[in-house]
């Protein structure tokens, strides 16, 4: 596929990729929000991710493809960034003004006038500069099986944009993208490789200034880049992605591990993206609504389980949830993300 290829809707999977991703997201929370987070399937089967995990990788995968070849078309790094901008924050704003302009008094358990006095109350609009995320609010939540919490999808934002930057950073330096993409890669799967395993470094921990995250998501984003950037040189192998996919399961608990399973399913999610072509595909007419997916999939799912809706078994949360979260969903693009883009 040609760069203009992959920007017209109408001729790529990448729309139905990202939705499934975020939906994946969303059925992988249904459990520790429904009160069953042992029962997460991915999880308490294979151990080394969780479907949210495999979701977040999908993002990130085709976010390193797609947002290079963004740089490349770009004409210099300011409209290169303004076009990150606009995709990212119009919505995020939008989606924490909700949070604590309508959710948080509809279900505080404290009084209105404390509630809105309380500082950590306005300390969550920090949220939407996507680098400082908060995940609480005065009296919101505070009974639901997973207590507390308001957003927690939001975890991957910052390691998102931190990508961003760094392929921006990346961009001024001399050589060739091709060359600077492949650096960026090595030193990520090094990064990863050599991390010394829990319980010695925790996943928050530094290791080469890096923590586990941003070893980890980093390299799918990292692989994503180089597809990009060697795009009429070399494709991802549908068959060496699958094969480092069913290795990992069977090899000793270490990074080697979780490098050959990050490493085999960015690169068959981006084959699958590039040359799955019995993939559906959204039409362009409907549009992109798996970051609106990826904003409100959480706080729907919490309200629910305030209301009660996870005591009815997982499976109905994780419906009715998907359901609620489509519309709202719908609604971002068509109301909010749709006309931001204009400005990119």
């Amino acid at each position: 596929m040609t760069p203009s290829s992959v920007a017209s809707r109408d001729d790529n999977r990448f729309d139905f990729l990202r939705l499934l991703a975020a939906c994946l997201v969303l059925w992988s929370h249904s459990f520790p929000l429904g009160g069953r987070p042992q029962n997460e399937p991915l999880a308490s089967t294979l151990g080394l991710d969780t479907l949210g995990g495999v979701g977040v990788a999908i993002f990130f995968v085709l976010s390193g493809y797609l947002v290079t070849l963004s740089l490349v078309r770009s004409p210099n790094l300011w409209v290169f960034a303004r076009r990150r901008i606009v995709r990212i924050y119009p919505a995020l704003l939008v989606t924490c003004l909700v949070c604590v302009l309508v959710l948080g008094p509809a279900v505080t358990q404290l009084p209105l006038d404390q509630y809105f006095r309380d500082g950590a109350t306005w300390n969550y609009l920090k949220t939407a500069s996507a680098f400082n995320i908060k995940f609480t609010l005065p009296g919101v939540f505070a009974g639901n099986p997973l207590p507390n919490a308001i957003n927690g999808s939001l975890w991957s934002l910052p390691y998102e944009i931190k990508c961003y930057v760094a392929l921006a950073l990346l961009s001024v330096l001399p050589l060739s993208l091709k060359f600077k993409s492949l650096a960026a890669f090595s030193l990520l799967l090094l990064s990863l490789v050599f991390r010394p395993a829990a319980p010695e470094l925790g996943i928050f921990d530094s290791f080469a200034g890096l923590d586990f995250y941003d070893s980890k998501l980093g390299l799918s984003f990292a692989l994503g880049s180089v597809y990009a950037a060697w795009q009429g040189s070399i494709r991802p192998s549908a068959w060496l992605g699958l094969a480092l996919l069913v290795a990992a399961p069977f090899l000793p608990y270490s990074p080697l591990q979780m490098a050959s399973w990050v490493l085999g399913l960015s690169m068959l999610v981006l084959w699958l993206a590039l040359y799955g072509s019995w993939l559906p595909v959204i039409p362009a007419r409907v549009g992109d609504w798996s970051y609106g997916v990826y904003l409100y999939g959480f706080p729907v799912q919490q309200c629910l389980a305030f209301l009660g809706s996870h005591l009815w078994g997982v499976g109905w949360l994780a419906l009715t949830s998907t359901l609620l979260t489509l519309v709202l969903a719908g609604l971002s693009w068509h109301l909010i993300e749709k006309p931001a883009m204009r400005w990119k």
